[in-house]
């Protein structure tokens, strides 16, 4: 920084922290974190008060206040949204300012982050670095959020304060009026086809609600009949009744059931086949109660999804200004950036034939103004197992956000205590990428390695570089629902892996490391167990002993869906781990 001065020397401070009278709970609260983390860094506390007093020449404004009204017609309020914010010293003040909402907050983290070196690397490990001396200088940035919506689904990443510190606004993290709030799409997150209109309630009275399929109305995992007026005027009801018992809902999913079988009656088969895609009913139907809502809750956007059958665009219907559809790229490889591989990993029966996912999301970011994206960043069949997609994480992201994509939604390992691979060090590079694009992804997965296993760092960025090194050498394509035989985990790569692993428990700092070092090590044991022959001695001990340390570690499921018992007993039986 040019022109520096000293803000904190020696315990003390001439130095105030300015929150306005009339702030909101998420500056009220940014204000605080900032004297807490201040005080926590050099053991100064810094004083808080409020703008009704006169400007002095050295304070820290937090948020839009009196004491910045000589500032504040530089300073473009509506352009920095409801996250964005500036950091500005002016003479030798700082400004620390942005949206109401959350900006001013992400503000101050961003200030703690890039001046004073903190880091939050998971809930419980974080790096607050002490210093008797801190020094301040001429600074001028503004940073505002390319996506509206940020959500790193895993369960490490649920906890609130870490995700407010990391600018994840996401609509599953415990995110308080303190933190700006949330991305609030309440319970009522996807495949809401069957809440508002359950088969069990109407199929008896009116099959023709629901799907047709080989000229037959069908009860098991069937759709909506998206062309009956009937219908839609039940959803709409049902729609808006919502609304009013969840006043604080912004964005409603109206979206498929997590199957096939859509309608294929003569009034939807005549309009898909008009818009080339089943994504034709779908948004028609959807724009529907997207008009229908409007007037009554302009606040509201409707959501769904572009899934499996729906993914192509439609050719001649647009969503609407208040719909947004959520592509989803669950059929894809994951070893390899998504805009230049067009490999289908799962789903490879049911996927359109010569139809790359890249090709419908550029489409898609042509004809919709809000498209977001439901990403996969675990195995969901075996959650605790290696997976090569750490170098895809910002191609990808880059990819989404240069084809209009506003919102990203990454679906990890999300069951209640976690267990994926690397999860923490997952969310913390995704949170930087959601915010930031261009983050420079090999120093925040250095500096989490460090910060979080300490002088077992090495071996372990060792593992992860010789594991994605491996799928990139040898083209290797991989899924979500990769078996822990898939051919990227070789024998010698596991081997090696093991020794790697070794050496990172013997150099750990302490027992805590030691013990992280062991909770990372656990996609490897499970890989070696997968493949255990079922006559070695003492193989049951080992599975005992596996099984005991997950549970040990709050861990719920290694599957999606399926509880503990499940995956031990099928690994106590040899069955290979694929998906139903």
């Amino acid at each position: 920084m040019n022109n520096e001065w000293v803000f904190i020397e020696n315990g003390t401070t001439d130095y105030t922290i300015v929150i306005g009278e009339q702030a909101s709970p998420s500056e009220v609260y940014a204000g605080a974190e900032l004297q807490t983390y201040l005080r926590e860094i050099t053991g100064v506390t810094v004083p808080i008060k409020n703008d009704d007093g006169p400007v002095t020449p050295h304070e820290i404004v937090v948020g839009f206040n009196l004491h910045m009204a000589d500032l504040a017609s530089s300073i473009d309020f509506e352009q920095l949204g409801s996250d964005g914010f500036v950091i500005r010293t002016a003479g030798r003040r700082l400004v620390i300012a942005g949206g109401a909402l959350r900006g001013t907050l992400y503000g101050v983290y961003t200030f703690l982050e890039n001046y004073l070196g903190c880091r939050w690397f998971s809930p419980e490990v974080s790096r607050i670095p002490k210093r008797s001396r801190v020094t301040l200088g001429d600074i001028d940035i503004e940073q505002v959020p390319v996506l509206e919506y940020r959500e790193p689904f895993f369960f490490c990443a649920f906890d609130g304060d870490w995700a407010a510190r990391n600018k994840s606004n996401g609509n599953f993290p415990e995110l308080e009026t303190r933190h700006g709030g949330k991305t609030e799409y309440t319970s009522l997150f996807v495949h809401t086809f069957d809440h508002f209109i359950p088969v069990k309630e109407h199929f008896d009275a009116h099959p023709e609600y629901f799907s047709e399929v080989g000229g037959e109305r069908i009860f098991e995992k069937t759709q909506l009949c998206l062309t009956n007026p009937e219908v839609l005027e039940l959803m709409i009801n049902r729609v808006k009744a919502y609304l009013g018992q969840h006043p604080e809902t912004r964005i409603l999913s109206v979206s498929q059931n997590d199957w096939y079988n859509p309608c294929q009656c003569a009034n939807c088969r005549a309009v898909d086949e008009y818009e080339d895609s089943y994504s034709g009913s779908l948004i028609r139907f959807v724009n529907q109660v997207a008009e229908a809502i409007e007037s009554e809750y302009p606040e509201v956007a409707i959501d769904t999804l572009a899934y499996q059958y729906t993914r192509k665009p439609p050719k001649y219907v647009r969503p609407r200004y208040n719909v947004i559809v959520r592509l989803c790229s669950i059929e894809c490889c994951f070893a390899h950036p998504l805009e230049t591989c067009q490999e289908l990993a799962s789903f490879k029966s049911r996927a359109e034939s010569g139809v790359s996912f890249a090709q419908d999301l550029i489409e898609w970011g042509k004809v919709c103004n809000r498209v977001y994206i439901w990403d996969y960043v675990t195995n969901f069949s075996n959650y605790v197992m290696p997976f090569p997609n750490i170098r895809v994480l910002q191609p990808n992201i880059q990819f989404f956000i240069r084809n209009q994509v506003k919102g990203i939604f990454e679906q990890g390992s999300y069951e209640k205590g976690g267990g994926g691979e690397f999860a923490e060090l997952r969310a913390y590079v995704l949170s930087k990428l959601l915010w930031n694009p261009d983050s420079d992804v090999d120093t925040a997965i250095d500096e989490f390695l460090t910060g979080y296993y300490g002088m077992a760092a090495s071996p372990l960025r060792q593992y992860i570089d010789m594991l994605h090194d491996k799928v990139e050498r040898e083209h290797i394509h991989t899924g979500i629902y990769d078996p822990p035989t898939s051919d990227y985990l070789s024998k010698d790569l596991i081997e090696q892996a093991a020794a790697l692993f070794d050496r990172a428990e013997m150099l750990a700092d302490d027992e805590e490391i030691l013990h992280r070092v062991h909770v990372a090590r656990l996609p490897i044991r499970y890989v070696q167990l997968s493949a255990m022959p079922q006559d070695v001695p003492n193989r049951q001990e080992h599975i005992d002993q596996f099984f005991a340390d997950v549970q040990a570690e709050g861990i719920t499921a290694l599957w999606e869906g399926r509880s503990l018992e499940k995956s031990k007993q099928m690994m106590e039986e040899g069955s290979v781990f694929l998906h139903a």
